[in-house]
């Protein structure tokens, strides 16, 4: 089955029309990027622990989450007295997946999707049901389906959001009914949401039998993810606390 038949197929019984997927897939803006084949088949997450943890815990990354966390105080407090997620840990996620919002990715999503979708078999049918959901969304919110920028994997947002996980997830925190994965107070919830959703509150603490840990690997499925994260998280809250 091709990407454009398996999309049809995912979104069989949804209100999306087949003729909005047929125009998505006729826009002239349909383009391949040659070179995300080549980031998915070498992934960072793939290096050893060591080698990830030079790339992701730098003194500007953890000096950045402290800013993050100063910059940000009122939104972070307030959406962790909501949800119950620990501030430090949404601060190391950002920091990690975004670097608290400065890297959010150049690629258009429906693209990036459809190039894992056209050029790595293995991932084929994930990319369908991501442009799939892709397309849900962006019919339901009346949005250009080409609009959004995101990562060479199809993840978009301060928080780096999968299209299903934002139709899964997405909350909106500043109350204008619209989940806006490129504010804060959104993407936070946002994140705060998902955690949740997948076991934070199921065993306390921050080991690799905690909540906290499961609803990480939930979020990415690598343990150097995790691991890196939860690290930066220590360093961020050391730096906060450190002497003036």
């Amino acid at each position: 089955m091709d990407t454009y038949q398996a999309v049809i197929a995912a979104l069989k019984g949804t209100p999306v029309p087949d003729g909005y997927v047929k125009a998505a897939f006729a826009d002239q803006r349909v383009k391949i990027h040659e070179e995300i084949v080549t980031a998915m088949n070498k992934p960072a997450e793939s290096m050893t622990y060591e080698q990830y943890r030079k790339l992701l815990l730098t003194e500007k990354r953890i000096a950045g989450g402290a800013q993050f966390c100063n910059a940000n105080k009122e939104i972070l407090g307030a959406v962790s007295q909501k949800y119950g997620v620990d501030i430090h840990l949404l601060a190391g996620l950002v920091g990690v997946e975004s670097n608290y919002g400065e890297n959010r990715g150049k690629y258009i999503v429906f693209n990036a999707l459809y190039t894992i979708a056209e050029r790595i078999p293995r991932r084929s049918a994930w990319a369908s049901k991501e442009i799939a959901e892709l397309l849900k969304l962006s019919y339901a919110k009346k949005k250009d389906p080409f609009a959004l920028l995101g990562s060479y994997a199809g993840a978009f947002g301060l928080g780096q959001f999968m299209p299903s996980s934002y139709n899964a997830y997405a909350v909106d925190f500043d109350g204008d009914a619209y989940p806006d994965l490129f504010i804060w107070p959104d993407a936070l919830a946002s994140i705060s949401n998902y955690l949740v959703k997948h076991g934070y509150f199921s065993a306390p603490g921050f080991g690799e039998d905690s909540g906290a840990w499961k609803a990480l690997y939930g979020y990415n499925h690598s343990k150097n993810y995790v691991n890196v994260i939860l690290e930066l998280r220590l360093e961020i809250q050391k730096r906060l606390n450190a002497p003036k």
